[in-house]
């Protein structure tokens, strides 16, 4: 994957040096904010393959779904919620979804208009909540507003747990990691007849998770290992993508060299407060970036 690089800090510093006079550089702020959106449209796409376990072909960006191993987990993600559509807008939802929408921006949940946030928040129709007693109806609601299109939906069934003895009855087939053969799960361990590998089913479970995953993309018959993916995304994995989401989407609504800067500015901001996301996006060391945002942000 040909990932976008990271800008340059001495870009930034000229382009806040021009700011802070009053010169609004065309061709910079849009040399600036094109790399940053390309950044940011590469890390949105690597947490999406992190959450919904389909990778993009590095070729022809053809999503290729992974082939989750069963003995090792269920999901990609580290998640067992169950996806479900909206029923007014068909977008794709996780429950916890719809309540992180609502942290982030409070809404009523009589009108669905945003709350305004002073010592209590509240609404333009009357209602008022303390943001104690408001978290609290967050979590234990049933119905939710949708994070797209705020209409009302119901929280889906919990997923359903498989019995214990259809678990015991089917045996999944297994293959010795040493001579490709049939294996057999005794208890505790894994066995093959033909070679007699023995181990742990512990241990075995754990080496399923280094396992080199072969992935073989259907549009244009390119095949690459997902350890190699993986790898090529070190410097844009993160726990925290919302603030690369955000810029892309208000980046294309923006058509002034004003608008361009805020928004330029604004990601500057936020990074500014989150410290380890910042190397993701400038290219140099944390200290050289902390010290260059101090400066920018004291303009």
């Amino acid at each position: 994957m040909n990932w976008s690089p990271r800008v340059k800090p001495i870009k930034i510093r000229r382009l806040y040096r021009y700011a802070r006079i009053g010169i609004y550089d065309n061709m910079l702020i849009h040399d600036i904010g094109w790399e940053l959106f390309a950044r940011c449209t590469d890390m949105a796409t690597v947490a999406d393959v992190y959450r919904e376990g389909r990778v993009p072909c590095p070729l022809c960006n053809t999503k290729i779904a992974r082939q989750i191993d069963p003995h090792f987990s269920s999901g990609e993600g580290g998640t067992r919620e169950n996806w479900f559509p909206c029923p007014h807008c068909a977008k794709r939802l996780l429950w916890r979804d719809c309540r992180q929408s609502l942290r982030n921006t409070p809404r009523c949940f009589a009108c669905f208009a945003i709350l305004q946030k002073t010592d209590d928040l509240q609404c333009s129709c009357g209602k008022s909540w303390t943001q104690q007693a408001y978290n609290q109806s967050v979590r234990t609601r049933v119905r939710l507003p949708c994070p797209h299109c705020h209409n009302l939906v119901r929280r889906p069934p919990a997923p359903e747990m498989p019995q214990r003895v259809k678990s015991r009855q089917t045996k999944p087939e297994l293959q010795c990691p040493k001579c490709q053969a049939s294996a057999q799960h005794v208890p505790g361990y894994i066995q093959c007849s033909t070679c007699g590998y023995k181990r742990r089913w512990r241990d075995y479970r754990k080496s399923l998770k280094k396992k080199d995953e072969k992935l073989s993309c259907s549009g244009c018959g390119f095949t690459f290992r997902w350890q190699a993916w993986r790898k090529s995304t070190s410097s844009l994995r993160t726990g925290n993508p919302r603030p690369a989401r955000e810029f892309v989407k208000n980046w294309l609504r923006c058509y002034t060299p004003q608008q361009r800067m805020i928004q330029i500015d604004t990601l500057l901001q936020t990074l500014h407060g989150r410290g380890p996301l910042a190397p993701l996006f400038i290219d140099s060391s944390e200290s050289c970036i902390r010290d260059m945002l101090d400066d920018l942000a004291s303009l």
